[in-house]
């Protein structure tokens, strides 16, 4: 799951999610969840978006996609605008089911990807609404530990980044239900980085090295491995020169210089 990703355009991740009109609901009955479904597939083939993960909630959406063509507005537009006729006239009703024009950010690098399915699937479990989000029928989850089959949902995107073979559903279920809340601030705007921590162990891992060396280093190597470490940080994972700085515990400038050299 490790995408280059471009700010704009094609070929781009997106966590889209929206409301229900004026504190409505959006789901009243599992015909309405159903049909949201069946016309998200319709939707995902229409406009080449694929759907890495999905939670439909009584009063709120939301969805994990992967735009191949630009076209996430207009797919948008089609999925809910298809939906409110649909659900307007199965519930005698006029106007907006969705309060506002559908909210998105986009998925920057594979660490949030992974830790945004985390928070899709667990809606349901935080909401109360289940003990286990398998309980829960109207996320994808289902679809990526095997209980329905995947479908039209992208689940490999994910699961890949876990231990190849069978065992990889089994550490994505301990995943989910861990208590770690991950390194993602998902209530900022841009989906800042909150804890560096788990980005500083997988960077280590790919170093076959201790996370001190790459953060007090000693020595001509180790200061090689926190230069490579500052590139790894910005250029794969996505962060700006002040988060890959207070996880490296040195100052921006000296990440700018890293990150030029690297350039050169």
């Amino acid at each position: 799951m490790g995408w280059n990703i471009r700010k704009r355009g094609e070929e781009l991740y997106h966590h889209v999610y929206a409301w229900g009109n004026d504190h409505h609901p959006v789901f009243k009955n599992g015909s309405h969840y159903q049909f949201y479904l069946s016309l998200l597939e319709k939707m995902t083939s229409v406009y080449k978006v694929d759907i890495v993960a999905y939670a439909l909630m009584k009063w709120h959406v939301h969805l994990f996609a992967y735009d191949q063509a630009n076209k996430i507005a207009d797919f948008m537009m089609a999925l809910h605008g298809g939906y409110a006729q649909y659900y307007n006239r199965d519930c005698s009703r006029t106007g907006h089911v969705f309060g506002e024009r559908y909210n998105n950010k986009i998925v920057a690098n594979s660490l949030y990807g992974v830790w945004l399915s985390r928070y899709i699937h667990r809606q349901a479990l935080d909401a109360g609404l289940a003990a286990d989000p398998a309980g829960y029928p109207w996320t994808s989850y289902r679809r990526y530990v095997g209980a329905e089959p995947r479908g039209f949902v992208k689940c490999d995107i994910v699961l890949e980044m876990f231990s190849p073979g069978l065992d990889k559903i089994q550490r994505y279920q301990e995943f989910v239900m861990g208590a770690d809340e991950g390194p993602v601030d998902w209530d900022h705007r841009r989906l800042k980085i909150r804890d560096g921590r788990p980005l500083l162990e997988i960077i280590a891992q790919e170093f076959e090295v201790d996370q001190t060396q790459i953060v007090t280093p000693k020595g001509r190597v180790e200061k090689m491995l926190r230069r490579q470490a500052a590139v790894q940080l910005m250029g794969k994972y996505g962060l700006n020169t002040y988060e890959t700085a207070t996880i490296l515990k040195m100052t921006p400038s000296a990440i700018s210089k890293f990150t030029k050299s690297a350039l050169l």
